[in-house]
């Protein structure tokens, strides 16, 4: 049985409403940028782990052009403290909503932020890269200026809607009867959604902990957290892709329900918890390794596709990215 959702992706956009009020700054009579200014050589800001989401950025936007337009929802599994959702957002205007347990944390990145507005001298030299002080999110402020304006106003810089739910076994099998119809007898699909909804709300209730263990001195990130369980269903209903950047146990299925809803994803695998799923073989042996998640992944469907994205510590990082586009499911 179809459900009465209204599946208007714009209606969806227009419902994200700006929690945060930053000013941008731009004088257009200021001088050029003095380049010369000294820095410190040593500096390891361009070697920071922080730089990975930007690469990641980078490659998805290279590679969904179309799934990243300013219509469109992406769902951001085990996003953590929601650095992606909220680049993407506020740089991009994409609607990117995070799905994780615990209650996102923009605090860092939104300081990091006005620190670049109050100081355009120090922003214009860290957004060249090839110097030891490169930092991406300052050569990406031209974006978020023109995205949000230009005069000495106050921006719509906002934080991300959120879920606070656990991408598992357990929703990608009810997203599974609420395709196939696979409901007890007497049941239609939004009382199997709104059962496993409250189960799952009440397995997180208890869960108050910030990403990063530092709550925001504003509660302005908990308005933006989906709660109504119609809601919660539309947003996987009306997704263009699912990404995952270092999901941990979610992993495996935020590629089962990428497939299952033939949505096209990025996932870029790291632990593989092996005592915590045991039942992972490849080759009649359990999986242990990474090399062996990746392999063991890639079985799951032929066109599933693999890609090394360029972390600045690519010996050591986990930075293959599992992907699959559109035109894969056709």
């Amino acid at each position: 049985m179809d459900l009465p959702i209204d599946n208007d992706k714009q209606s969806m956009a227009e419902s994200q409403r700006p929690t945060q009020c930053v000013v941008i700054k731009k004088n257009v009579n200021s001088a050029p940028p003095d380049y010369t200014i000294p820095f410190n050589d040593n500096s390891t800001r361009a070697q920071s782990k922080k730089h990975r989401i930007y690469v990641l950025r980078d490659f998805l936007f290279r590679t969904y052009p179309s799934s990243l337009a300013r219509d469109c929802t992406v769902l951001d599994v085990a996003g953590g403290r929601g650095d992606l959702s909220w680049i993407l957002r506020n740089v991009d205007g994409v609607n990117s909503i995070i799905a994780d347990p615990r209650i996102p944390n923009h605090r860092r990145l939104v300081k990091s932020v006005n620190f670049l507005l109050d100081h355009p001298e120090e922003a214009a030299i860290r957004s060249v890269e090839g110097l030891p002080t490169h930092q991406p999110l300052a050569k990406l402020l031209p974006r978020l200026i023109a995205n949000h304006g230009t005069s000495d106003a106050c921006a719509d810089l906002s934080s991300p809607k959120y879920l606070r739910i656990h991408v598992d076994d357990a929703l990608v099998e009810t997203q599974r009867k609420i395709l196939l119809v696979l409901t007890p007898p007497g049941k239609d699909d939004s009382i199997v959604w709104d059962e496993y909804w409250g189960g799952e709300q009440c397995r997180i209730e208890s869960n108050k902990i910030y990403y990063g263990g530092t709550a925001p001195k504003t509660t302005s990130t908990e308005n933006n957290q989906i709660t109504d369980s119609r809601l919660a269903l539309e947003v996987f209903q009306s997704l263009d892709l699912i990404v995952g950047f270092h999901p941990d146990q979610a992993t495996e299925s935020t590629i089962d329900l990428a497939l299952l809803l033939k949505i096209p994803f990025c996932v870029v695998p790291c632990c593989v918890f092996p005592s915590e799923f045991p039942t992972r073989n490849l080759n009649g042996k359990r999986v242990r390794t990474h090399g062996e998640l990746l392999e063991y992944l890639c079985a799951k469907h032929d066109k599933i596709r693999k890609e090394k994205l360029p972390f600045v510590e690519t010996d050591t990082a986990k930075n293959v990215a599992l992907y699959m586009l559109k035109d894969d499911y056709l």
